[in-house]
């Protein structure tokens, strides 16, 4: 049988842990997929136990994942535990969307710690193996595979172009397109990054004073975003839009603004905006 030419998060160098059990049924093609843990900062992550020590799980412990579709921000929420008794935080939306509802119909899986993190908000990691992650298995050995194929493809037309000795001005371009392209993903990479870090203080000056019956279009100016956006943001914290023409762009949609309002667009306006570009990069 052919081993899985993937890397094995989580399983390699943790021989004599929980996880290491996973490490041969993953070589013969068990599902397995790598996911950030989120939430730390809300739960018992990093917390100090009896002892005075921070609540930390060790690379490869056991992990429990448990449904929670009573939860009012996502009702496919999967929370993680470690020991059975320390929440440590829940599966990213995006990963919970795919994996709830295999767990709900009684799909196996199992999680591990593959990287027990340092102490940060999304810094801990977990291994998730079972029929259960199939499908985000799948989009990843997909992934892969394409990347490596574009890779080769692009390979091939370079080699291609090199031996046409009267191509030199081709292969120029040529090269001036894989750079671009490194530069995009490497664009792409920072300004994911650069997202998940700490938001920075905001004047209340200024945000609208609540109480006050404004247009969307005022919301969008005051904190810098679009109107749809602004829209969103009055949507989640619950408030009423009134929309006097249709569409989401209809100018003199109105919100009265709520305190839950000015925490919303306060928060939204703090994360980091600076993005950076291609052509910082090339």
């Amino acid at each position: 049988m052919v081993e899985n030419p993937f890397e094995l998060p989580g399983v390699v160098g943790l021989d004599g842990t929980d996880a290491a059990i996973e490490a041969d049924g993953i070589r013969a093609g068990e599902p397995w997929a790598g996911t950030e843990i989120a939430g730390l900062q809300f739960y018992d992550y990093s917390t100090e136990d009896l002892d005075g020590e921070p609540v930390r799980p060790r690379a490869g412990d056991r992990l429990v994942l448990v449904r929670a579709p009573d939860n009012e921000h996502d009702p496919r929420a999967v929370e993680v535990w470690w020991r059975n008794d320390v929440r440590l935080g829940h599966l990213p939306r995006g990963v919970a969307r795919e994996v709830a509802p295999h767990m709900d119909a009684g799909v196996p899986i199992r999680a591990y710690v593959s990287d027990p993190g340092t102490g940060e908000a999304w810094s801990a990691r977990a291994l998730l193996v079972g029929p259960a992650v199939g499908d985000l298995h799948g989009k990843l050995i997909a992934h892969a595979t394409a990347q490596a194929l574009d890779e080769w493809k692009w390979g091939e037309r370079l080699a291609e172009m090199r031996r046409e000795g009267d191509s030199r001005a081709r292969a120029a371009r040529f090269e001036k397109r894989l750079e671009l392209a490194r530069a995009s993903r490497l664009a792409q990479a920072v300004n994911t990054f650069s997202a998940k870090l700490p938001p920075e203080p905001i004047d209340e000056a200024r945000l609208p004073p609540a109480g006050k019956c404004i247009e969307l279009f005022d919301i969008a100016h005051a904190v810098g975003c679009s109107r749809s956006t602004a829209r969103r943001l009055a949507e989640r914290a619950g408030a009423r839009v009134e929309v006097s023409m249709r569409g989401w762009y209809a100018a003199s949609s109105t919100v009265v603004v709520t305190d839950e309002l000015r925490t919303v667009l306060a928060e939204w306006a703090s994360r980091p905006r600076r993005r950076v570009t291609v052509a910082e990069l090339v």
